[in-house]
């Protein structure tokens, strides 16, 4: 089947999002991407919000319109008479609360095509929502990692309805550090002969925290290695607190989150996720491999579709404290191994996790669901 290859109109649905985090900085990289492509995007998004403000920072077009939960309509109008004026061609949502009335008003309009990428390795609850989702709303469902997919095949989404695209790091942009090893390690409190683990993002219990503590007190004190945790989240005081009661203080460092975080991965010698979730696709295993840092990453989730255990780092167990310990202390006393998982991973990221390899596929997948509607359409006319 010939694909079609003229700009299409695209609105990219962020309006129930409150705030930010990956799933937002994913939708307006991805957007950014298509409009560097020739393609003439929108993002709806709540005015004045983080995304509003960030999209139009990048020059990004914008549609002002707010979602506050599944069955709010209040800019369902909003919606429908945007896509029939502009003649829009595809409607991607993000996120469960945006999942209902802006596709409903996109299908009213005639849009013919309409996805919704699952960033969360969540089942529909109930048969009704599948159906209604998979087989009134939207043309196809997108899966950031085959463990989401799987999660979607299990609660009985058609097979033939899902197609995996992971998410993607800018990697080019991703490199471009603005600061030297050195000082960043000297900020963090680093000396020059420790390695050091760090650990990126939110503190909170499904991101397995707890088990890092624990591993370094497993490595005790003969090993020159230092612990570096940047973020905040909803267990930072407990954090702080465990490492205080267990007397880590001198080898725990906590740093809060940073926006130059390319400097801080740079800086660091080992990246950890010890995530005791079904994380459905780091982007912190992206960023750290885009640097050519090895990862230990847990066996759940989308993290052993990235990390190929021995070659780009580590695999252990969830919540084992002691596989993860041995993994850093392999690494911690190896250089070489640190730097060719280092070398292997950076490649890897380049090859299947970049963010112009996941536009490549969405642009694909755009144009072949389009040509599906317009056959459709072509047979109920002849009908």
């Amino acid at each position: 089947m010939e694909l079609t290859n003229r700009p299409l109109t695209i609105l990219q649905v962020a309006s129930g999002f409150p705030a930010w985090g990956g799933t937002e900085l994913h939708l307006l990289n991805l957007s950014n991407q298509l409009v560097r492509r020739g393609h003439n995007v929108t993002v709806a998004c709540r005015p004045d919000g983080w995304v509003f403000n960030k999209a139009t920072e990048l020059g990004l077009k914008t549609l002002p319109a707010t979602v506050l939960r599944q069955q709010d309509w209040t800019d369902y109008r909003v919606f429908r008479d945007w896509c029939k004026s502009n003649h829009c061609d595809v409607v991607h949502a993000h996120w469960s609360t945006d999942a209902f009335v802006p596709a409903s008003a996109a299908r009213a309009a005639g849009v013919p095509v309409r996805l919704m990428t699952r960033h969360s390795p969540y089942p529909f609850k109930t048969p009704l929502g599948r159906w209604i989702f998979t087989d009134l709303l939207y043309n196809r469902l997108l899966a950031v990692s085959q463990s989401v997919a799987n999660t979607l095949i299990k609660c009985g989404v058609p097979k033939r309805k899902i197609t995996v695209v992971h998410h993607g790091t800018d990697v080019g942009e991703f490199e471009q550090t603005t600061a030297s090893v050195d000082s960043v390690r000297a900020e963090l409190g680093l000396r020059d002969d420790e390695v050091a683990v760090g650990i990126v993002g939110r503190i909170a219990q499904e991101k397995g925290h707890r088990y890092l503590y624990e591993a370094m007190t497993k490595l005790g004190d003969g090993m020159p290695v230092r612990a570096v945790v940047v973020g905040d989240g909803p267990d930072a005081d407990s954090s702080r607190a465990y490492v205080r009661d267990h007397g880590l203080e001198d080898r725990v460092i906590f740093s809060p989150f940073r926006t130059d975080v390319n400097n801080v991965f740079n800086a660091l010698d080992i990246i950890v996720v010890p995530s005791t979730w079904e994380e459905p696709c780091s982007a912190v295993i992206q960023q750290a491999m885009a640097l050519s840092r090895p990862v230990i990453g847990t066996r759940a989730g989308g993290t052993p579709e990235m990390i190929v255990d021995g070659e780009t780092g580590l695999l252990v167990a969830p919540a084992d404290s002691e596989s993860l310990a041995g993994g850093i202390a392999r690494l911690a006393v190896d250089g070489d191994l640190r730097r060719s998982m280092g070398i292997a991973g950076r490649e890897r990221v380049e090859e299947y996790f970049s963010l112009n390899v996941m536009t490549d596929k969405i642009v694909d997948i755009y144009q072949h669901e389009l040509e599906l509607a317009r056959g459709r359409a072509r047979t109920t006319a002849g009908a």
